[in-house]
């Protein structure tokens, strides 16, 4: 199973792995010749999975980076691969870290296949956490509660129910942090008892919006499939409402709809009519803007960031893109932390950015100067987020005025 996110230099290069494979068949072996692309790695050897069932000896210390499990299909490496049960190669596949060890003690140990198969994030985190592996064994013996409180999370019921309730397709690192968020709030880890099942969407509401668990919102996108684009994109647009709602100073009545919303769409749909509010209560008696602002505008962007001046501009960008820039004006133009608001335009329409500028706290320290420059925000039409060539360009972008400076 290939992981859906985006692959980094390094994940590049160590799938190339599967080309330098040799499978004896005889011993049983996999030999991964590592010289050329990993040279402190040399020759790595594993075990095949029939073997590894059978081997009474201890587990090696495999390279933790290796994501064998998304190595593409190559004569050898497939010979040793097809050995191995599908859903054992997806449950490893899920992990960013140390699945030749997870393999091999799944393999070993029929208690760790089951933990894998139950609640594999329990299974990853005991196999990397840094136990010895006797240690590991005497904890198989015992409750999965046992292990949850060994490896730094609360050893109770509610934890391993929460644990088997997970249906990741994918774990990094941010939705390890996620878990661990919900495992270690109470309040958090108690409102998630009642979901049947919580998917990604469904983890990072969770940990971003504690105020939204059990809510019709949060139960209905605990069904959904999920991608990780569509994970950031939730999360943006319910940040968005929140803040909306923030800088509107609407009711809690009224703010409690988006816990109210079935589907992300009705979100949406509460957002924009906010953005109709903020547009008219920016602009006090001048409820509507002239359509030929918006339009002179656009004509004045180009492939090029350029930063917008004034009130009339904020307005007429928000409505382009329904994106409620206005949150942020009055801070800009008191010019307390320095906000400038950028846009431009590619062939896939219109773009900004919200970038933040300010000192470093000592004069030593003036020289990192990519930290005194912060993206804050950047959104494309209806409240799109960026791809790779548009933070490309917004850095891009930054660099060059980093050097008039």
């Amino acid at each position: 199973m290939k992981s859906p996110v985006l692959l980094t230099v390094t994940d590049r290069k160590q799938q190339q792995l599967a080309k330098f494979c040799y499978w004896d068949e005889f011993e049983q072996q996999l030999y991964i010749d590592a010289r050329k692309l990993f040279p402190n790695e040399g020759v790595v050897t594993i075990i095949g999975w029939d073997n590894m069932m059978l081997n009474a000896q201890d587990i090696p210390d495999y390279p933790s980076y290796f994501k064998i499990m998304g190595w593409p299909n190559q004569p050898q490496f497939s010979d040793w691969r097809k050995q191995i049960p599908k859903w054992v190669q997806d449950s490893c596949a899920l992990f960013p870290s140390h699945q030749m060890t997870l393999l091999h003690y799944a393999g070993k140990y029929p208690q760790v296949l089951e933990l894998l198969d139950h609640a594999p994030m329990l299974a990853w985190r005991l196999i990397t956490s840094r136990l010895e592996e006797p240690e590991i064994v005497a904890l198989l013996s015992g409750k999965r509660s046992q292990i949850a409180a060994t490896v730094g999370w609360p050893g109770k019921a509610e934890t391993i129910k929460f644990l088997t309730n997970l249906r990741l397709r994918w774990v990094n690192n941010e939705i390890a942090e996620q878990i661990e968020t919900c495992l270690l709030d109470e309040q958090r880890l108690s409102a998630l008892q009642a979901l049947p099942r919580i998917n990604s969407m469904a983890l990072s509401l969770a940990a971003r919006f504690p105020e939204l668990i059990g809510s019709k919102l949060h139960h209905a996108l605990a069904q959904l499939p999920c991608r990780p684009m569509q994970c950031q994109s939730m999360v943006a647009l319910l940040e968005d409402a929140y803040r909306a709602a923030e800088f509107l100073r609407l009711q809690e009545n009224i703010v409690d709809k988006i816990g109210q919303c079935r589907y992300l769409v009705e979100v949406s749909e509460l957002y924009q009519a906010w953005l109709d509010l903020a547009v008219n209560q920016a602009r006090h008696e001048k409820i509507t803007q002239h359509a030929a602002t918006q339009q002179h505008l656009q004509q004045r962007l180009t492939a090029e960031p350029q930063a917008l001046h004034g009130l009339d501009d904020w307005i007429a960008l928000s409505q382009i893109q329904q994106h409620i820039w206005l949150t942020e004006y009055d801070v800009n133009e008191q010019g307390a932390d320095k906000g400038v608001l950028l846009a431009w335009k590619d062939e896939e329409g219109v773009w900004a950015a919200l970038t933040y500028s300010h000192l470093p706290d000592s004069p030593q320290a003036i020289h990192k100067t990519m930290e005194m420059h912060s993206v804050l925000r950047v959104r494309g039409l209806e409240n799109r987020l960026p791809g790779a060539k548009q933070l490309s360009t917004l850095h891009l972008w930054q660099a060059s005025q980093l050097r008039q400076e």
